[in-house]
C-alpha cells in the first residue's frame, strides 16, 4: 500500500498538461490537524475506497456507493436500489470524497454480520496494519505514486498523500513529522488493533 514518492507517470495516453491540470485540480484544501487516531482512520479509510475499481472522477462532498463482488471493491455512483438486472455485489457503504482529499465512510448498518464483508475489510485492515506498524517513518507509507492504481486512483492517492502529510506538519511541525514512525502512531492511540474504518464529518 505505502510506496515511495515519485512523479506520476503519463498514464492512459494522457497529456502532461492535461496530467498537471488534474493534479492541480486534487488539491488538497483545508487540511488540518488530526489526532493521531483520525488521521491513521483517513488513512486506512481513503485507501481502502482508493483501492476499488471504478472510472469516474470523484467529486468533493459527493455521495458515492462502495460494493465487494468476489473479493474485489468497486465504487459507483449508482445507489443500492436504483439497480435493475445488472449485480454490482454487495452494498457495503456510502463514501464521500471531503476538500482535503480524505474519504469518509459510512457503512450499511449490520455489515459486520455479513461474512463476507466482515472478511474482505478485516483483511484490508489487518494488511494495512501489518504495513505501517514498524520504525520507518510513516510519511514514507504515504501513496505519493502507487504504479499498479487506475488514473483517477493514483491522482486520489496522490492527493491524500499530499494532505496527510501537511496535517502531520501543522500537527507536529515539519521536522518531527518526518521521523514519526507507524509503530509510534499506534503506540500513541495505545491500541495496536484500533477500529479505524470510522466516517468523518
Amino acid at each position: 500500500m505505502a510506496a515511495k514518492v515519485q512523479y506520476l507517470s503519463n498514464p492512459q495516453g494522457k497529456g502532461n498538461v492535461c496530467v498537471l491540470d488534474d493534479l492541480h485540480a486534487c488539491k488538497p484544501s483545508n487540511v488540518h490537524s488530526k489526532s493521531f487516531h483520525q488521521w491513521l482512520a483517513d488513512f486506512f479509510t481513503s485507501m481502502l475506497i482508493l483501492s476499488a475499481k471504478y472510472s469516474i472522477k470523484p467529486i468533493a462532498g459527493k455521495d458515492y456507493y462502495l460494493y465487494i463482488k468476489n473479493n474485489e471493491l468497486k465504487l459507483s455512483l449508482i445507489e443500492p436500489n436504483a439497480w435493475k438486472s445488472f449485480n454490482p455485489g454487495i452494498y457495503f457503504a456510502t463514501c464521500m470524497l471531503h476538500q482535503d482529499m480524505s474519504w469518509s465512510i459510512k457503512p450499511k448498518q449490520g455489515w459486520q454480520k455479513d461474512p463476507t464483508l466482515f472478511s474482505t475489510i478485516q483483511y484490508y485492515q489487518v494488511a494495512f496494519l501489518k504495513g505501517v506498524n514498524d520504525e520507518i517513518p510513516i510519511v514514507e507509507k504515504l501513496p505519493f505514486f502507487i504504479e499498479q492504481l487506475l488514473y483517477y486512483q493514483r491522482l486520489g492517492a496522490n492527493a491524500l498523500a499530499r494532505s496527510l502529510k501537511q496535517s502531520l506538519e501543522i500537527k507536529l511541525g515539519k521536522k518531527e513529522s518526518l521521523l514519526l514512525s507507524g509503530k509510534s502512531v499506534l503506540e500513541e492511540i495505545n491500541d495496536l488493533n484500533p477500529h479505524l474504518l470510522i466516517s468523518t464529518s
